[in-house]
């Protein structure tokens, strides 16, 4: 049976125990090839290995090898943690299975991303002069929240929105950042 039998079987006909048991074979393969701990799956590296041996095994590329990676990924991320938000799902997805088109948000130096921040900030406040603001090329403010992750967004939205202090923000900013690689 070739890998493409085995991912249609699995994405077309298996039962729903079928379904766990391939479930649990991922999960063990991933305790045993993961730096992450017991009980951790690196859906990353599960993900791009994936993709990498269908392409290599068959020859395929492109759309349908992205869909069908990202499909699976999705899978064993809501089997991980079913009550994760889509925004935060497509974030993952994003970043761990990335279409080479451009869509996944860029990853910004958090030194880069501190000012883009600040700019952000100071434009939605109405702290930025008209002059400043002249500086910018247009659109700028909509790729600044693009490259924001949803945690940062929403702390600016609260900031911006009046619901939380500068000093309150930028704590949470940093902390927020710190748990970025």
């Amino acid at each position: 049976m070739t890998i493409v039998e085995i991912l249609d079987f699995i994405l077309n006909r298996a039962t729903k125990r079928e379904l766990e048991m391939v479930g649990e074979a991922l999960r063990r393969r991933g305790e045993r090839d993961t730096s992450l701990g017991p009980g951790l799956v690196d859906v990353n590296r599960m993900a791009r290995s994936m993709a990498e041996g269908i392409e290599k095994q068959m020859g395929l590329g492109g759309r349908n090898v992205h869909r069908m990676t990202r499909r699976l990924a999705a899978d064993m991320i809501l089997k991980e943690k079913p009550d994760i938000s889509d925004a935060e799902l497509e974030r993952l997805l994003d970043l761990w299975v990335p279409d080479g088109g451009g869509t996944a948000p860029p990853s910004v130096p958090k030194e880069m991303l501190l000012t883009m921040i600040a700019q952000f900030t100071a434009y939605g406040t109405g702290e930025m002069s008209a002059e400043e603001k002249r500086k910018f090329p247009r659109g700028w403010h909509e790729k600044y929240w693009q490259a924001f992750t949803p945690g940062i967004q929403k702390l600016v939205r609260e900031h911006i929105h009046g619901r939380m202090g500068k000093e309150e923000f930028w704590r949470r900013i940093r902390q927020e950042l710190s748990g970025m690689k």
